[in-house]
């Protein structure tokens, strides 16, 4: 499946590309920020790699996050969570 998304964080405006597979429950995602917009120091209109594994105990997906520019490389944790107060996406047969 296709994730796609965009959002705005302390770095700056960004856009999400990825895919989920179902089988072996695993997500890839691709964060590439907006240069010149944000934190002008930090934002650099770079991508931050991010690959993710679902944690049934912990009912998240968890994994890590990377990023290397000319200025800046590391890694990290990452979680993604599910907001239960957020409405859910549905679908709908048409008859």
């Amino acid at each position: 499946m296709t994730i796609t998304g965009s959002g705005v964080d302390d770095i700056g405006l960004f856009t999400v590309d990825g895919t989920y597979s179902v089988e072996p429950c695993r997500i890839g995602l691709t964060k590439k920020y907006q240069a010149s917009i944000g934190n002008r120091s930090e934002n650099l209109g770079h991508q931050v790699t991010i690959q993710l594994a679902w944690n049934a105990q912990n009912d998240q997906f968890e994994g890590k996050w990377y990023v290397q520019t000319s200025k800046y490389h590391g890694e990290d944790k990452f979680e993604l969570k599910l907001n239960e107060n957020q409405d859910q996406p549905r679908s709908y047969d048409r008859v």
